[in-house]
């Protein structure tokens, strides 16, 4: 059986502190240059390539990398916790100002549209409980006296089911998926949404792109 979760797709560079995509790696460096994006982990990652041509990150041999999140075995619980993971630490890298924030996109009517979002923060969080009952959002962007710039569900296996729209009516709230996560935390597709406002729509979409009937 594989002991691999998926390919790892974005390390640390450890020599310039960004982020670097597997396929921009170098290979064949050596312990010390690429690192885990899993807190619990943080360890040194090498580049390997598949037969197809295209690169990855993986753990180094005997490295023991048993509680990383991105080593453990294929499952929808595990690449749902995996692509929170990812995007946490991506939007917390954004909101330190080291990388730009994670493009949201959006499929309208009159086509593709992509937004950068705006809005004042300074940390983000996992599994944040909404006040005054006990419904818990996947991600949350917290301004300085900790309340919600934006919310994100993360899908993998169940959509965010009409009685948590609901619950989160009074939040700006996007829904994600959870394997285009892992596969570029950079670009968010978003799949449905509330309560976004109207400055994160570009100026000529305002009144299309967060339609009600869309």
């Amino acid at each position: 059986m594989r002991r691999t979760f998926s390919q790892i797709n974005w390390a640390v560079d450890v020599r310039t502190g960004a982020w670097i995509k597997a396929d921009r790696a170098e290979r064949k460096l050596g312990k010390g240059r690429y690192r885990c994006l899993d807190p619990a982990c943080s360890r040194d990652l090498t580049v390997a390539r598949r037969k197809n041509g295209r690169q990855h990150f993986k753990h180094f041999r005997n490295s023991h990398p048993d509680t990383c999140v991105f080593y453990r075995q294929r499952g929808p619980q595990i690449q749902h916790t995996a692509a929170k993971i990812l995007l946490c630490a991506r939007i917390g890298e954004a909101l330190n100002c080291n990388m730009p924030m994670p493009l949201l996109q959006f499929d309208t009517p009159n086509g593709t549209q992509f937004v950068l979002p705006f809005f004042t923060a300074n940390r983000v969080v996992n599994e944040w409980t909404c006040p005054g009952g006990n419904r818990r959002a996947d991600l949350a962007v917290l301004d300085a006296e900790g309340r919600p710039a934006l919310l994100i569900e993360v899908w993998h296996t169940s959509a965010v089911i009409r009685e948590k729209q609901q619950d989160l009516m009074n939040y700006c709230w996007i829904e994600v998926e959870a394997g285009q996560v892992l596969l570029d935390p950079s670009v968010l597709k978003v799949r449905n949404h509330g309560n976004l406002p109207c400055a994160l729509a570009l100026a000529w979409e305002q009144f299309k792109l967060f339609d009600d009937k869309f």
